[in-house]
């Protein structure tokens, strides 16, 4: 992802630069180059990382309240309140086998077709 924005911000800046050094001449061209390299290099890279940092955001916590491995499914209780779906497939395949009751965990809530669920649910 980072060698994808520094060779699209490459591009981008030698098309600004390019169009600069047509227009005007006195222009420092390596230094437009790089001015309109790292604006573009930064502009993707918070693009694409911030959404994961939004995301980190969303998340919520809350307790197990039951969960059975063996059927696939389970609830929990959220900090805010209520309780949500818990299907295994949302659930960390490392921490499948961890789940008990009371486990303190962070998640996701989505609207599904049958109502809110926790997805991306990890133990802490």
């Amino acid at each position: 992802m980072i060698l994808r924005s520094l060779f699209t911000s490459a591009i981008f800046a030698a098309i600004y630069t390019f169009l600069l050094l047509v227009l005007r001449e006195n222009i420092y061209l390596w230094t437009n180059f790089l001015i309109f390299w790292s604006l573009g290099f930064f502009s993707i890279l918070s693009f694409v990382y911030g959404r994961k940092i939004k995301r980190a955001f969303q998340s919520e916590t809350g307790r197990i309240k039951w969960f059975d491995p063996s059927k696939g499914y389970g609830f929990l209780i959220r900090d805010k309140g209520g309780d949500l779906f818990v299907h295994l497939r949302s659930v960390k395949s490392e921490d499948r086998r961890k789940l008990r009751e009371n486990t303190r965990v962070r998640f996701t809530v989505e609207d599904t077709e049958k109502g809110p669920q926790a997805e991306n649910i990890r133990i802490i």
